[in-house]
């Protein structure tokens, strides 16, 4: 089996084509996310086509800083490659890491970091001439099928999260869907202020709001808000990409919560992205110190996975 991988400049529209032919695409390989690196951490990037003797099989968007003419070397490699139908198998995975290595090598002055978008029990790969970076913590979500009709999709949900959304259904809310942003900024605030609270990891503001705004431009997020009497009382923010979404951040205050607004909220973006088409809604991710989170969005009944870590 031969690999390469074909380092060509391509536009947003040249990119978002290709990662519509993914069945599994991820927020972390998609151009506005280069964009907003790029602005916000000054990195470059690289789009590459990943070609299995010969025929095109995937894609990887790399990120990259080089300086002192390239003595400094950082490359980076989140949630990928993508791997078009048929493709992404242990071997594809294995030969496109070797060609990676062949590519960028080891050597002092550079530092790689590479996150294959691949699952403890789904897939074994043998990374050769990468180190597993032992301090990292897995990336751990819930993937909801959305595949499936919506009513097949909502009887998937837990017993007591289908409960608790009925309840929410009845307690008087407007869910106002939000395209132009005009909340982001009453987001982010409440965003870190729970964040802040609650003690758990995220994105910064600055970097959220850099990647809302790339994002924005071609339609792929939006904000949901639960308003109640006049009064926001939760939101959320949705990234799409591809076939696929992922659930960025969200809020709700005490009344919200007690009225059920996160679920639904969760349960309305879920209709919203069944309508474009998507096919698969990460939920955002959880780590095992936020135990209340990981039980929420288990609730949904979505697909459990843990990626196999980040190696150098």
């Amino acid at each position: 089996m031969t690999c390469k991988i074909q380092w060509i400049q391509r536009s947003k529209e040249e990119w978002d084509s290709l990662v519509n032919r993914c069945p599994h695409s991820t927020l972390l390989q998609t151009y506005y996310y280069a964009q907003t690196m790029r602005e916000v951490s000054q990195q470059s990037s690289r789009h590459g086509i990943i070609l299995i003797d010969g025929q095109e099989a995937g894609i990887v968007q790399m990120q990259e800083v080089s300086l002192v003419k390239g003595l400094i070397h950082g490359l980076s490699i989140d949630r990928g490659p993508l791997w078009f139908e048929d493709f992404g198998k242990p071997s594809h995975i294995n030969a496109f890491a070797a060609t990676l290595n062949w590519k960028f090598p080891k050597r002092w002055g550079r530092k790689r970091r590479f996150l294959p978008e691949v699952y403890d029990k789904k897939q074994l790969i043998l990374l050769n001439n990468w180190d597993k970076l032992t301090k990292k913590p897995k990336y751990q979500t819930f993937i909801v099928n959305l595949s499936h009709d919506i009513d097949q999709i909502r009887d998937n949900f837990k017993k007591n999260w289908r409960s608790s959304l009925k309840k929410s259904e009845d307690n008087g809310f407007i869910i106002e869907k939000d395209d132009n942003l005009t909340s982001l900024s009453k987001l982010l605030k409440h965003y870190i202020k729970d964040r802040l609270e609650k003690g758990y990891a995220g994105a910064s503001s600055k970097f959220l709001a850099s990647l809302s705004k790339h994002a924005a431009l071609n339609g792929e997020c939006f904000i949901l808000n639960a308003i109640r009497n006049g009064e926001t009382l939760g939101s959320v923010l949705i990234f799409t990409h591809g076939q696929g979404a992922t659930y960025q951040v969200g809020w709700v205050n005490t009344l919200g919560r007690a009225r059920g607004a996160n679920h639904l909220l969760l349960w309305e973006a879920i209709k919203v992205l069944k309508d474009r088409g998507i096919t698969h809604f990460d939920l955002g991710g959880y780590n095992e110190e936020t135990d209340g989170i990981r039980k929420f969005k288990e609730g949904l009944g979505g697909h459990a996975i843990a990626l196999i870590g980040s190696y150098s």
